[in-house]
């Protein structure tokens, strides 16, 4: 008895001293953060480029457009929030950028619906909803996913799933 104590013991605690299982969780954003950047790009506007980074338990999602029909006589730039959560915004001629950051754990719920055929410009995809909590205010965002294959979609949502648990979600 007292030798399986002390293997279990040893063992937990080699557990928790391997680098390779905080790797693993890294490898597993990063090779998300790909399949994410592959399926977000719109096939009809290439020189848009969506983006969901992964730092641990914090994204921030980023929207790009270097061929934006944006004509402004100066640049303009805006932001809202602190270095955890929150957006910011600039347009400049022909550009624009917005980043909206935010903590796993304030997340409180994930959904994906197929979008409707309402506009010409937009293929078929499905949307995933993501909504956050933060004391007093809700924030839902979505992300578009070029796919019309569903198991595609349920397999992101359940690597963000995944995601989101770790970092302690507050449902």
């Amino acid at each position: 008895m007292k030798t399986t104590v002390i293997a279990l013991a040893f063992l937990g605690a080699l557990a928790a001293a391997t680098p390779s299982l905080a790797q693993t969780s890294v490898a597993d954003q990063q090779a998300l953060m790909r399949d994410l950047d592959r399926l977000m790009r719109n096939p009809q506007k290439p020189k848009q480029e969506l983006h969901l980074a992964l730092k641990g338990c914090h994204a921030e999602q980023i929207i790009r457009d270097r061929d934006a029909d944006v004509e402004m006589a100066k640049p303009l730039a805006v932001s809202y929030g602190g270095s955890n959560s929150g957006w910011s915004m600039s347009m400049d001629k022909g550009f624009f950028e917005l980043k909206m950051a935010f903590e796993w754990a304030d997340v409180t719920s994930m959904t994906y619906a197929l979008e409707k055929d309402e506009d010409e410009d937009e293929p078929r995809h499905y949307q995933i909803k993501i909504t956050k909590r933060k004391k007093t205010s809700n924030v839902s965002f979505e992300i578009p996913l070029y796919t019309t294959n569903e198991a595609t979609v349920k397999d992101v949502m359940r690597r963000l799933e995944k995601v989101r648990q770790s970092c302690g979600s507050r449902n």
